[in-house]
């Protein structure tokens, strides 16, 4: 858990509350059905048959194959109740996680710590995770001595009130955040005589070696001849990266979107939360060579 922040726990928390009122609200649209019971009469080789038994009533009523209506939302019904039940479960223990959890960073015990007793914030910075901020701090640096190329692109704000380009570098910039990975936006890397800024460099903490995130936001580009080129140049610039050891979905991660502005933050956070967890060690790659 040491690279694996409680941010994420926290954003899935989010999304469970979100879910509960989701389902709850399916839920009530269905309540009529509430008490229905479900009977299978007979299974035949292509079709089976049911017979519902209505609150109130005390036989069972036939009611036809699984198309019928009743049968259809009777089982909605309980799919919904039964998620709910889960949610409900996820979100007790999360909550819980959150009450007790700390952060096992050196700021996160200072705090703890009588005040006489804790140590300077740079200190407890360098003693905590002191190759990641050595990194840090070199690629800052780095990024300081170049110019940042088209300033007046820079229109969105992200959650710490940096400005990027797009709603998509935010949500990546908060995803990085959330899995309390070590990012810079917009490195530059000096390829011959070109100069590329890929969106974001990420440091792999486990393998203490950096990873660039690029989001294709063009690729799909509605206009034939824009979407053409966007990719025409994409693929140039996969190649540059190339010849300082960046590949495709090796150490050069991608994220696509559907249309202008339209993109799959699920699918972003998903890719960014890789780096949150080690690689397989060698005794699990053996063993998986042996299925």
């Amino acid at each position: 858990m040491r690279y694996t922040s409680k941010y994420a726990v926290e954003f899935d928390l989010e999304q469970h509350y979100l879910l509960r009122k989701q389902y709850q609200e399916k839920c009530s649209i269905l309540s009529e059905y509430e008490g229905f019971r479900i009977k299978e009469n007979n299974r035949r080789k292509t079709r089976t048959f049911y017979s519902l038994k209505r609150p109130g009533e005390s036989r069972y009523q036939y009611a036809g194959d699984s198309l019928n209506t009743e049968i259809q939302y009777v089982r909605e019904l309980s799919y919904y109740k039964e998620m709910l039940i889960v949610i409900e479960s996820n979100i007790r223990a999360m909550e819980d996680f959150l009450s007790i959890y700390r952060l096992t960073k050196a700021e996160s015990i200072n705090e703890l710590l009588p005040k006489v007793y804790r140590l300077p914030k740079e200190a407890s910075l360098l003693k905590a995770e002191p190759e990641v901020y050595k990194w840090l701090q070199e690629q800052r640096s780095l990024k300081d001595k170049y110019p940042v190329i088209n300033p007046q692109g820079l229109k969105c704000t992200a959650f710490d009130g940096t400005l990027m380009r797009s709603r998509a570098e935010c949500i990546h910039y908060e995803a990085f955040f959330i899995y309390n990975i070590p990012c810079i936006f917009e490195l530059p890397y000096e390829v011959g005589r070109d100069i590329l800024s890929p969106d974001f460099t990420a440091l792999d903490v486990f393998l203490m070696m950096p990873k660039i995130f690029e989001h294709l936001g063009n690729w799909f580009h509605k206009d034939l001849v824009k979407r053409r080129q966007y990719r025409n140049e994409s693929i140039e610039r996969w190649d540059s990266f190339a010849h300082i050891g960046f590949f495709p979905e090796v150490n050069l991660f991608l994220t696509f979107a559907e249309g202008e502005d339209l993109f799959d933050a699920q699918a972003i956070h998903r890719k960014i939360a890789m780096l949150a967890s080690p690689p397989p060690s060698e005794e699990t790659l053996e063993m998986l060579r042996r299925l």
